[in-house]
């Protein structure tokens, strides 16, 4: 429980399989600091990571919110919270701004900057509403400039990478949120941009990765370079795909049924004998149907790898397939799965697990919510503005109390909260979407230490030799091929 009076920052996550949400403090670092974590399912309410049913999400987030709240003093109740979306329609599209500062040019200054950004307040998409604004890629006379303040030039231009969402959905968020449940909307956080700034290294942004979330509606992909999102591409394909298509299997399922053989039984091992058989208990425990565990192996296995391709297939034409030499950061419920990443080696793409970055979190933080939170734990590290409120306690009620014995130790510093800016979005962004045709349907720059960087260099070394000798070169032409490849494997078996 958090006894003091520190500013709290409360975050929800909207996925499309649950709701989770978090309760965190900031050390003066600025690093995040879990007190409390939750999460529900959806029952539905909730489809490609848009609210679908407004009651019924409101009812849900109120629970969760009660549960959260179990960890707060009596006096402090929650008040507003930041909600992160990864919904179907968020995408990117690139702005560009500039200024001529005349034939003999001038000395770039602040107010120059200032120009620029000013001028991404005319950007306007029908239909759409920008979330977030990342941080521009300067150029002085055409050459790249990482700070142009100081430098002389003749033109200065900036580009920006706005998010967008559709009105609609950013409308039942706040209907939920604002009407529904009374509390303030202190911003909607793009989730993937969030988990990627949390969870990429240095290294990886600078050189060029993608961030790619495979959840239970939506797949994600957030691609980098030099240190900058260049583009940022939501795909309505996930686990609920998967989970369709096992309802389908020679032996009939209700979809509660098929997810709960997906997540017990569910593998991509396509090695398995054609013989052997599994016992499968419905969600309710009535009965039990028996199933070839090679069967329900090839569907799992051909809609994730379809997942895979169309993620290749993005970047290809994003025009990235040669920006990313540090491959891909993997994460999402499907990533779960069963022989998932043994079958990525035999893909041989550059790529890791997820996991958090050093700096994001403090060594008290529980073991278990950094492994478990991720997503929440990036949406608290964006978070500026405290979302937990203290009741003024009548006087005559504290001189009744009896006085608290306090530890002898030195306490921190209370960080003092941050005052509320503008009752709008904060602005964190991304370049022009490409859509991939499916069968479904300032400026905040991360500064960081040389200390730190020190902590990432000894943490790549900590890379077991094992690891090493099975990272391959590779291109995503021949990722394509090995994906390729292995679809053509599944046809050489029987029919499914």
């Amino acid at each position: 429980m958090n006894d003091r009076r520190d500013s709290i920052y409360a975050v929800i996550n909207i996925g499309s399989t649950s709701l989770s949400g978090m309760l965190a403090t900031k050390s003066p670092q600025g690093r995040v600091v879990p007190i409390a974590a939750h999460r529900v399912p959806t029952a539905g309410c909730v489809r490609q990571g848009s609210i679908h049913n407004i009651e019924e999400t409101a009812k849900r987030i109120f629970l969760l919110l009660d549960k959260l709240s179990t960890a707060l003093p009596e006096e402090a109740q929650i008040s507003g919270v930041y909600v992160g979306l990864e919904c179907r329609s968020m995408r990117s599209e690139r702005y560009d701004s500039f200024i001529d500062l005349g034939e003999e040019g001038s000395v770039v200054t602040p107010e120059h900057l200032l120009t620029l950004k000013d001028q991404v307040s005319d950007a306007s998409y029908p239909g759409m509403t920008i979330l977030s604004i990342t941080e521009p890629r300067y150029r002085c006379d055409g050459k790249r400039e990482s700070n142009p303040r100081g430098v002389r030039c003749r033109r200065l231009e900036a580009q920006y990478l706005l998010i967008v969402a559709r009105q609609n959905i950013i409308i039942n968020v706040r209907e939920t949120i604002e009407d529904r449940l009374g509390l303030r909307l202190l911003g909607i956080l793009p989730t993937p941009i969030a988990e990627a700034a949390a969870t990429m290294t240095i290294e990886e942004m600078a050189l060029g990765c993608a961030y790619v979330n495979i959840g239970g509606g939506t797949t994600s992909i957030a691609i980098y370079q030099e240190r900058f999102p260049v583009a940022l591409y939501v795909l309505p394909l996930g686990g609920n795909n998967v989970t369709r298509d096992l309802t389908q299997l020679s032996v009939p399922l209700l979809e509660a049924d098929a997810e709960k053989l997906k997540i017990e039984r569910g593998s991509m091992n396509l090695s398995v004998s054609r013989t052997q058989e599994i016992e499968a208990k419905s969600a309710d425990g009535s009965t039990t149907k028996r199933f070839s565990q090679l069967e329900v192996n090839r569907y799992i296995s051909a809609r994730i790898l379809e997942i895979l391709s169309n993620v290749v297939s993005i970047i290809h034409e994003a025009g990235c397939s040669e920006s990313i030499p540090k491959g891909f950061v993997f994460a999402g419920g499907v990533t779960k799965t069963d022989h998932f990443f043994e079958t990525l080696r035999k893909l041989s793409p550059e790529y890791r697990e997820v996991s958090l970055r050093r700096d994001i979190y403090e060594d008290v933080s529980q073991k278990d919510l950094l492994s478990e939170y991720i997503t929440e734990i990036a949406l608290a590290a964006q978070a500026s503005e405290p979302g937990v409120s203290y009741e003024l306690r009548p006087l005559e009620s504290l001189l009744q109390e009896q006085p608290e014995v306090r530890s002898s130790e030195p306490t921190e510093p209370v960080e003092e909260p941050k005052e509320a800016e503008e009752e709008s979005y904060t602005y964190t962004t991304i370049s022009e979407a490409q859509r991939v045709p499916l069968d479904d349907d300032e400026d905040d720059y991360f500064d960081y230490s040389e200390e730190e960087e020190d902590e990432e260099e000894e943490d790549t070394k900590r890379e077991t030799k094992r690891e090493r000798k099975e990272k391959k070169s590779w291109s995503l032409n021949s990722f394509i091929n090995s994906i390729n490849g292995l679809f053509g494997a599944n046809d050489g078996g029987d029919d499914f």
